[in-house]
């Protein structure tokens, strides 16, 4: 009894310290990806995590599986933004914009989602399961327009990274408010927010 006792207690630092390392992995790939883009050499995310390519391998035995890691990470956050979001007002118009941020930010997840990874059908329905209610209550109170469905919201972020590779390509200066109020005032009855 002792002995297993002791067998539980080692391994359950060894299960925490697993379980920081693959935060901390998905955390310095969520930051490389956004700053280079998925093709990111996975050295430089083990480095930047303070883990060996190893310990990296362990937990992701491919490129594809951390990515989805990272995609599966935005999507419980936009999960969570939806859930604060269900009471107020302006809450599809908000949970709108911070999709755009997250695109603007890292325009390769339209990149990944459109190539079809391995799981990025289910983070698709969750996304717009998370967006459905609030565009509810914004179609309830007159605040996006008749016949806007929540498809209709997620089609814009195609859009963006659409904007983003002609603006890319012809070496033009951001297009990023411009393309917010064009996309807002498409799908809502209200203003877009300055800026």
């Amino acid at each position: 009894m002792a002995v297993e006792r002791t067998v539980e207690r080692t391994g359950e630092p060894t299960r925490r310290d697993a379980a920081r390392n693959r935060e901390l992995l998905v955390a310095a790939a969520r930051r490389a990806f956004a700053r280079r883009g998925p093709d990111v050499p996975l050295e430089e995310i083990a480095s930047e995590a303070g883990v060996s390519r190893t310990t990296l391998h362990r937990h992701f035995a491919h490129r594809e599986e951390l990515a989805s890691a990272v995609l599966e990470h935005n999507v419980a956050d936009i999960e969570v933004r939806a859930a604060a979001l269900s009471a107020v007002d302006d809450g599809a118009e908000r949970l709108f914009h911070h999709l755009l941020d997250v695109q603007f930010e890292v325009p390769w997840l339209g990149r990944v989602v459109a190539d079809g990874m391995p799981g990025t059908a289910d983070l698709g329905e969750r996304t717009a399961a998370a967006l459905a209610p609030l565009l509810e209550r914004a179609r309830a109170q007159g605040r996006v327009h008749p016949g806007v469905t929540t498809e209709d919201v997620l089609l814009t972020l195609p859009m963006v990274m659409a904007v983003q590779a002609a603006t890319a390509v012809g070496g033009a200066p951001s297009r990023e408010s411009t393309t917010r109020a064009i996309l807002h005032r498409g799908l809502f009855t209200t203003a877009p927010p300055a800026g």
